[in-house]
């Protein structure tokens, strides 16, 4: 069974593919920007999360409440936490923590500072 298609129907595959082609070697000549915004350094919150835990008396009983960042310079972030941890007399206390989080070579985050509650 044979598929008659018209001449314009071919011209019109035929123009389609020309595109796809040209569209496809045009994206690989440009680098894809970094998303901005929220999804910009999700490891931030992360990095800064690990850094408190160790810092912190008794690592066991640590809870991250949330945390907000944004952006202080190029590949510098500033995370703000809540957290709940035992302190070292036994009492439950909650704090908001500060870290200064860098983005490192290889997508890594560095945190450079931790602000603990004194």
């Amino acid at each position: 069974m044979t598929l008659a298609l018209s001449r314009r129907t071919r011209a019109a595959i035929a123009a389609a593919g020309l595109l796809l082609a040209a569209s496809a070697a045009l994206a690989d000549d440009l680098e894809m920007p970094r998303p901005r915004g929220k999804d910009e350094a999700p490891g931030a919150p992360v990095a800064c999360r690990k850094a408190v835990k160790t810092k912190l008396p008794n690592p066991d009983h640590f809870k991250w409440d949330g945390s907000t960042y944004r952006k202080v310079a190029e590949d510098a972030y500033s995370v703000v936490a809540d957290v709940e941890y035992l302190g070292t007399d036994g009492a439950q206390r909650k704090a908001k923590i500060q870290c200064d989080v860098i983005r490192a070579p290889g997508d890594r985050f560095v945190v450079t500072k931790v602000r603990l509650p004194e």
